[in-house]
């Protein structure tokens, strides 16, 4: 494997956080360039207490579970040393692991943590938080991948209507079968298709819910790479959670308050709205009978869900956090807030849209006594092979144009262009003959007989048409003779630009693995990245 490196168009927000720019920066407590930055913040953590001892005991089984590797229970075991902190970064539990960028946000923890460790010379931990308490199941239940012919939307056919955590949603183990036949058929049979079809095979027989699955998987694939998974929707996990609920209730008010002073901080600031702003949002959710209903502050001492499905005091909020933390879970505000009070966060790994989110929280952290941890965004790659480079006569500077500038000018350089303007200068050549030669006979009815004068314009326009119906039959003869150059620059784009954008956010990990072998994603974790926020082009042999 081989990496290039090139800067992608940013947008506005991410353009001006790498550059530091105000008033954007000034939204962050830590710059994420500056190593002085992660002294601050390793200061600041060793001032703070954390449920270091349940929250290792809950990792350790719950990683367990998933077979995880001996450098796994190695990295949870540290969490007891008091100096430990963490990288953390999370996402939703997709589908076979779900986009490309959710391993390459994985990447980005573990080098984080190496990276870090050796220069504070602390235990870091690399920490993955599964995002088990989301509900819509429609951003997991699917993906793409690229087939002989063109990109192809693999999807599993289960509802979610009730609207459940993924953590609670009960796996179609034979929809999900189905899907991975489907998969498998848009790629070749390989040496490594059968084992690897039996461990994903096994992962759906031994798992109950889609966190499960994916935990399973990211164990298999991660294998001896150390990397820490935590559910946020886990029954175990929530009871540690109990005395912060118990907070995010009780300064409700304030919270949002805080909340809408950044964003609209950063709305007026010409970044948009990342996040939705509404002066209700009590930005916890409520389970009722595993339905997630997002709760709202009706008033200082009523909360209720936008249908009012349900309702409660204050003091019945706080009763049933005591009582049943099972039933409640964090929204895009409030997460980040709770992974700060549970773990000694040294630096998250965020992707875009996360770093966007985060932008609004400045003022909810200090609300709680916490300080924005530095932000790091996540490594993003392209994967290139060979049979792609090949299809672009061998030159790279031609696929970092496509990966950059969204464009595969090769399509316009193929012959058929020039054969299709020569039949298109030969239909007008011959239309404008046919005008020349019927005008003599038009003239002539003008003279004779006005009454035919409709018949001619007839005659004249099925001439026409029998012609352009000729040309039409030419044109098509002529494409089917690059029939295999167009379908070369239509899988060059459904393998680099899937869905016209970057090749992360649409394609899965499990072709690679296929074709290049079940020790895969171990080398892409070797390979030695640079996070310079540049876009990183892995060619491979």
């Amino acid at each position: 494997m081989l990496i290039k490196e090139c800067h992608l168009n940013q947008s506005k927000l991410m353009k001006d956080y790498i550059e530091g720019k105000q008033p954007l920066q000034s939204l962050f407590d830590y710059c994420y360039k500056e190593e002085i930055d992660y002294n601050k913040r390793l200061q600041e953590l060793s001032q703070r207490e954390f449920p270091r001892e349940a929250l290792t005991e809950h990792l350790l089984e719950f990683n367990k579970k998933y077979q995880c590797s001996s450098k796994t229970v190695t990295n949870i075991e540290k969490l007891l040393d008091g100096k430990s902190v963490v990288v953390v970064g999370g996402q939703q539990a997709g589908v076979l692991t779900g986009p490309l960028y959710t391993i390459h946000k994985i990447i980005s923890i573990l080098k984080l943590a190496e990276m870090q460790e050796a220069k504070l010379q602390v235990p870091v931990v690399p920490v993955f938080w599964v995002a088990g308490e989301d509900h819509d199941f429609d951003e997991i239940n699917h993906l793409f991948s690229v087939g002989s012919d063109k990109l192809h939307k693999r999807k599993i056919h289960q509802e979610n209507s009730s609207k459940k955590s993924v953590s609670d949603l009960k796996l179609d183990k034979e929809a999900l079968k189905k899907l991975v036949v489907e998969v498998f058929l848009d790629s070749n049979e390989t040496s490594n298709t059968s084992a690897l079809l039996n461990e994903i095979n096994k992962s759906i027989v031994e798992s109950d819910n889609y966190v499960d699955f994916f935990s399973s998987l990211i164990h298999k694939l991660f294998k001896d790479s150390g990397i820490v998974l935590i559910d946020s929707h886990n029954q175990r996990l929530r009871k540690l959670e109990v005395p912060f609920l118990k907070r995010l209730v009780e300064g409700n008010e304030a919270l949002n308050k805080g909340f809408l002073h950044n964003a609209n901080e950063l709305f007026n600031s010409g970044y948009g709205e990342p996040i939705e702003r509404s002066k209700n949002n009590a930005h916890l959710f409520y389970h009722l009978d595993g339905t997630r209903l997002l709760l709202e502050r009706k008033n200082k001492n009523l909360f209720s869900d936008k249908q009012q499905i349900c309702s409660f005091t204050k003091e019945e909020l706080l009763s049933l956090v005591e009582t049943e933390p099972e039933n409640f879970s964090n929204n895009v505000v409030t997460r980040p807030l709770m992974q700060e009070f549970l773990l000694p966060v040294l630096t998250f790994v965020g992707g875009p849209g996360e770093i966007a989110y985060w932008a609004s929280l400045k003022e909810v952290f200090h609300l709680f006594g916490f300080k924005v941890p530095p932000v790091a965004p996540r490594l993003s790659l392209t994967i290139v092979e060979p049979q792609i480079v090949k299809w672009l006569d061998n030159d790279e500077s031609a696929i970092i144009s496509v990966i950059k500038d969204g464009i595969i000018t090769g399509r316009n350089h193929i012959a058929y262009w020039d054969e299709k303007r020569q039949i298109e200068e030969a239909l007008h050549h011959a239309i404008g003959e046919v005008e020349k030669i019927t005008a003599p006979l038009k003239e002539l009815i003008s003279h004779f007989d006005k009454g035919l004068e409709k018949l001619a314009q007839k005659n004249e326009l099925i001439i026409k048409k029998e012609i352009s119906f000729l040309a039409q039959k030419i044109e098509k003869s002529v494409r089917q003779k690059y029939e295999h150059e167009w379908l070369k620059f239509d899988l060059i784009e459904a393998n680099l630009l899937p869905n016209k954008g970057l090749q992360e956010r649409s394609l899965n990990i499990i072709r690679y693995i296929n074709e290049y072998g079940l020790d895969f994603v171990t080398k892409l974790v070797e390979l030695p990245y640079e996070f310079n926020d540049t876009h990183k082009i892995i060619f491979l042999k």
